[in-house]
């Protein structure tokens, strides 16, 4: 520890440092906990929207081996790229915390499709049901980004709260104690001097 000054300007800007410190280790207490269950949020959600996506994929999917059995693979691989997307995305911000997150306000994904003739219901189905899990894909993609900030961002607090609590306030603590008991020291060896003197002239 380098030499402290025993005065009391030093012992103010002291208290004021560590007055400081104690503030923002309750801020960050704050946000830390209100990110931890923000975190927790998403997870849920993310589970939630796991489990829909799995029902909806494997029905998806049983359409589309149906519908491969009638249409043959590579004539339905031909299909799908003649496909267009019919989809679009309007994304956004906002910020839990300080932290940004990526916020989708919008999904438009168009169901229908010219199809070819002939074509079996099966397909048609099939299609339809994988053009209705994109929005819950996107959706997913989504909260699993959230969740990564999130994450990142509580890390970093901790490690400033940590730093803080265990560092910061208990130096900062110790150097206040240190002052504080030089000064009384001081205080107690002029008064000493101070009634000397007065018993000498006395």
């Amino acid at each position: 520890m380098p030499s402290i000054k025993p005065t009391r300007m030093e012992l103010l800007l002291v208290r004021k440092k560590l007055k400081l410190a104690e503030k923002g280790y309750k801020l960050l207490k704050q946000k830390r906990d209100v990110l931890i269950l923000e975190f927790f949020q998403v997870l849920k959600d993310i589970k939630k929207l796991r489990e829909l996506i799995t029902e909806k994929f494997v029905r998806a999917q049983g359409s589309l081996y149906n519908a491969e059995a009638i249409e043959g693979e590579l004539n339905i691989e031909r299909i799908a790229l003649g496909l267009s997307s019919g989809t679009s995305i309007k994304m956004s911000s906002r910020s839990i915390m300080g932290v940004e997150i990526p916020v989708v306000e919008e999904i438009k994904t168009e169901y229908q499709w010219s199809g070819y003739f002939g074509q079996t219901l099966e397909l048609d189905y099939a299609v339809k049901q994988y053009r209705e899990l994109f929005p819950d894909l996107i959706k997913l993609a989504e909260k699993q980004l959230i969740l990564k900030r999130l994450a990142e961002e509580i890390k970093k607090t901790k490690r400033r709260v940590n730093s803080l609590e265990y560092i910061t306030i208990p130096k900062l603590g110790e150097v206040k104690n240190i002052i504080t008991f030089k000064l009384e020291e001081l205080e107690r060896e002029n008064f000493i001097r101070l009634k000397k003197i007065k018993k000498t002239k006395t």
